[in-house]
């Protein structure tokens, strides 16, 4: 048999990761007026990371059937329930990402879902 020429992954694993998150998930049925990385920077300034924005991931995806309350874009937020993210401090962050996108001219509906990092997993991989 002959051997595969692909790339072989190798796994990191982490029990607690420190990166990727708040996941910052935007879903559209048409192209956003803004790009990710145009709204990384304002995003990690929302949501109390800009000392360290490498821990934020901003997805824009495109959804091809949804149900609708009347928004452009529905954005969907996960990040590690601390201290200090208090409802009221998560409530401000939610209407603060929903005005940067009105800004960009969307109207949003933003959730949020805070996680207990101890049952949070990732696994990595890169190609030798």
């Amino acid at each position: 048999a002959q051997a595969s020429l692909a790339p072989r992954p190798t796994f990191c694993r982490s029990r607690a990761p420190k990166r990727a998150m708040p996941l910052v998930k935007i879903f559209s049925r048409r192209t956003l007026n803004v790009s990710a990385t145009a709204l990384h920077k304002s995003l990690a300034k929302i949501w109390g990371v800009q000392a360290t924005p490498q821990v934020m991931k901003v997805l824009c995806l495109p959804v091809t059937d949804e149900s609708t309350l009347g928004e452009d874009v529905y954005v969907d937020v996960r990040a590690k329930a601390k201290p200090e993210r208090t409802p009221e401090v998560v409530q401000k962050a939610s209407e603060e990402t929903a005005a940067l996108l009105a800004k960009h001219g969307h109207a949003a509906n933003v959730r949020v879902e805070l996680y207990e990092p101890s049952l949070q997993y990732s696994a990595a991989s890169t190609v030798e």
